[in-house]
C-alpha cells in the first residue's frame, strides 16, 4: 500500500517550545520497504505512531491508500488500523492470561473480519509460519523473549494488513535471537509484498531497505540504502507461504477457544476492553517516560544556571575610599571562580542606602566607568567603580560617628552573552559602617580604640 507523509510535526503539551517530530515529508512506494535509523530521542517511535494513526500530529497530513488518516473520524480510523495496518511495538505486549494462538487470533475476533473458527486457522498458520507449531498451547509466561517477538509477528498478520510497521522490535533481544527476528520481518515482507516501515539500530537491516529515513531531533533525511546485499539467509522464502488462503476443510476442523453461550458475550467485551487498554498504556508509558526525560533536562539545566549564578559567582566591596568635595568611590568586584564556566552579567543597578532611625533613606550613586555594552564577560575579576555621596542628616549611629551604610547589587547572570530562557537574577546586599566627612579621628578614638588610626569603613555581615 502506498504512503505519503507531509510536514508531519509533534509538539507536546508539557513542553510546548520542544517538537519532538518536525515537519517531515517523504512517500513510500507499494511493497517497498523503508527503514528508519537514528539516536535515541530523536522521534522515530513519534512518527511511527502517527504514520500508524495512534497519536495525533500537531500539524501535517498521513495518506494511506489514499485515505488521509488524521482527516477521517476515531471510528474510520480505528477500523483502519485493524483491517490495514500491521503492528509490532517494542515489546510484545501479549495478554498474559491467553495461550499463543489466542492471543494471535484475538484481533480477527474482535474486527469480526473472520468468522471465529477463521480466525484460529489462520493464527495456527501463522505461528508455524514463525516456527512456533510446537508452542501454539503456550501462554506468554512460557515463552522466551524472541518466542513472545514471534507471537507478536503472527499477530500483527492476522488481518491480512497491506502496510507493516515495526517499532524497535528487538531492543531487548539478544544479538542472535534480534538477527532472527529481523530476519523473519523482511522475509515476510518479501513474500506477501507488504509495505513495509521498520524502525532500527541494525545497520545491517537498514542497508537491505529500499530506502533509509535517517531522524535527528525530530527532522529527517531521506535516501537511498547504502548497500542493498541480501542477507545469506534470505535466499528462500519458502516457509513463508501465503496465509489468507486457508482450506475449508483447515477451517471446519478447527477449534474455537474463546467464548461460548453466555461467555462468548462476555468475552467479547473483554476482549474490545483489553486491547485498547494496553494499547492505551502503551503510549500513556512512552510519552511519560519522555515528559519526565523532557522536566529531568529542564532541571539540570536550571540547576546547572542556579550554580552558576550563586556559587561560581562571587561578589562583594572591594574597597571604599575618601574623595574629594565630601564624596566617597567605591570599588565593587565580580568574581568568576570557575575560569573556565562562560559567565556573563548584565551591567549590575547598584543602589546605596543610609539608615536613619528604622527606616533606610537612599542617597546618590553615580557610576565612573561606562561599559560599551550592557553585557560584560566575567572571566576571572572584575572592578566596577562609583561615586557616592550619602550627604544625609541625623544617621542613625549603632557605633559611634559612623554611618550605617546599605549597599544593594541586582544582577542578571546568564552563561551565555545573547541570554533566551538562561538567566537567573541575584540580589545581593552589603553592609558597612562608613566615617563620615568632617569628623575628627580623635573625636572617633575618644569613643573607640583602633589599632592604626579610625579606618574609612568597617565590613559588616548580612543581616
Amino acid at each position: 500500500m502506498p504512503l505519503s507523509v507531509s510536514n508531519l510535526s509533534k509538539s507536546y503539551a508539557a513542553a510546548a517550545s520542544v517538537k519532538a517530530v518536525r515537519d517531515v515529508s517523504f512517500e513510500v512506494e507499494d511493497g517497498s520497504f523503508l527503514a528508519i535509523v537514528g539516536s535515541s530521542g530523536s522521534g522515530k517511535s513519534t512518527l511511527l505512531a502517527m504514520v500508524g494513526g495512534i497519536s495525533r500530529p500537531t500539524t501535517g497530513k498521513v495518506e494511506l491508500g489514499g485515505n488521509n488518516l488524521w482527516a477521517q473520524s476515531d471510528n474510520f480510523r480505528a477500523d483502519f488500523r485493524n483491517s490495514t495496518i500491521g503492528f509490532v511495538f517494542q515489546f510484545a505486549s501479549l495478554l498474559p492470561t491467553l495461550k499463543a494462538i489466542d492471543n494471535v487470533a484475538l484481533p480477527a475476533l474482535v474486527s469480526g473480519a473472520l468468522s471465529e473458527k477463521a480466525a484460529y486457522a489462520r493464527a495456527r498458520v501463522l505461528l508455524e509460519q514463525v516456527q512456533l507449531a510446537d508452542r501454539i498451547d503456550s501462554f506468554p509466561g512460557e515463552l522466551s523473549g524472541g518466542e513472545q517477538r514471534r507471537v507478536a509477528i503472527a499477530r500483527s498478520l492476522i488481518n491480512s494488513p497491506k502496510i507493516l510497521l515495526a517499532d524497535e522490535p528487538t531492543a531487548d533481544l539478544d544479538q542472535e535471537t534480534e538477527s532472527e527476528i529481523l530476519e523473519l520481518l523482511l522475509e515476510i515482507h518479501r513474500a506477501h509484498k507488504l509495505t513495509m516501515i521498520l524502525v532500527t539500530h541494525n545497520k545491517d537491516i537498514a542497508a537491505m531497505a529500499d530506502k533509509v529515513l535517517t531522524m535527528k531531533a525530530g527532522a529527517a533525511e531521506l535516501g537511498q540504502a547504502s548497500e542493498r546485499v541480501p542477507s545469506p539467509h534470505l535466499a528462500s522464502s519458502a516457509r513463508v507461504d501465503s496465509i489468507y488462503d486457508i482450506s475449508a476443510q483447515a477451517v471446519a476442523r478447527e477449534k474455537v477457544r474463546l467464548g461460548v453461550g453466555f461467555e462468548r458475550y462476555v468475552g467479547r467485551f473483554v476482549l474490545i476492553l483489553l486491547p485498547l487498554l494496553a494499547l492505551i498504556y502503551v503510549i500513556n508509558l512512552g510519552v511519560a517516560s519522555w515528559q519526565q526525560s523532557v522536566i529531568a533536562t529542564q532541571l539540570d539545566k536550571q540547576q546547572a544556571l542556579e550554580d552558576l549564578a550563586m556559587s561560581d559567582l562571587k561578589a562583594g566591596v572591594k574597597d571604599i575610599r575618601m574623595a574629594a568635595s565630601g564624596t566617597y568611590e567605591l570599588d565593587l568586584f565580580l568574581r568568576n571562580s570557575k575560569g573556565d564556566k562562560p559567565m556573563f552579567v548584565m551591567v549590575p543597578v547598584t543602589r546605596v542606602f543610609v539608615q536613619v532611625g528604622n527606616s533606610w533613606q537612599e542617597t546618590a550613586i553615580e557610576p565612573l566607568d561606562k561599559p560599551t555594552s550592557s553585557v560584560v564577560q566575567i572571566a576571572g575579576e572584575r572592578i566596577f567603580h562609583y561615586r557616592l555621596k550619602p550627604n544625609v542628616s541625623g544617621y542613625t549611629q549603632l557605633i559611634p560617628y559612623y554611618m550605617h551604610v546599605r549597599i544593594t547589587n541586582d544582577l542578571l547572570v546568564s552563561p551565555s552573552s545573547l541570554p533566551k530562557d538562561d538567566l537567573v537574577e541575584r540580589n545581593d546586599s552589603y553592609y558597612v559602617y562608613l566615617k563620615p566627612h568632617g569628623i575628627n579621628n580623635s573625636l572617633i578614638e575618644s569613643k573607640m580604640k583602633f589599632a592604626d588610626e579610625p579606618p574609612v569603613y568597617m565590613p559588616m555581615p548580612p543581616h
